[in-house]
């Protein structure tokens, strides 16, 4: 008995050990120069912007945006950081695209809807 009590200590040790393991390398880290890189590659593309000044434009404030966000520590903080880049983009970009950028699909988790850029907070969906 005192065996088989050992052998399944060992084996819920080992599991818990592979559960923890596997949960630290599930979502790597990217630098704020990489999520900038990223974020302007995306909006680029999106937008069919083929200025390399503007892309220069627009690299230099989504790095200014990822660098503020690393020291963010609630969620008020990040929304004033991105209501922040997004008047900053509402300035870089011409109107028109401004208005194709608003109208993106951002993916979404089921907590939040789109971020306007008017809104000082992040709205919630109504209740189901």
């Amino acid at each position: 008995m005192n065996r088989v009590l050992r052998i399944y200590l060992l084996l819920l040790l080992l599991l818990a050990a592979c559960a923890v393991g596997a949960q630290s390398s599930a979502v790597p880290q990217r630098t704020p120069e990489e999520r900038a890189m990223k974020q302007t590659e995306m909006l680029v593309r999106d937008l069919g912007i083929r200025d390399s000044l503007m892309r220069d434009t627009l690299y230099r404030a989504h790095l200014r945006y990822a660098r503020a966000r690393e020291g963010v520590k609630t969620r008020a903080e990040m929304v004033e950081c991105l209501n922040d880049l997004l008047a900053e983009l509402k300035t870089i970009l011409p109107p028109e695209d401004y208005e194709r950028l608003q109208a993106i699909p951002r993916q979404q988790d089921a907590r939040t809807s789109r971020v306007r850029p008017d809104s000082s907070a992040l709205s919630m969906p109504p209740a189901p």
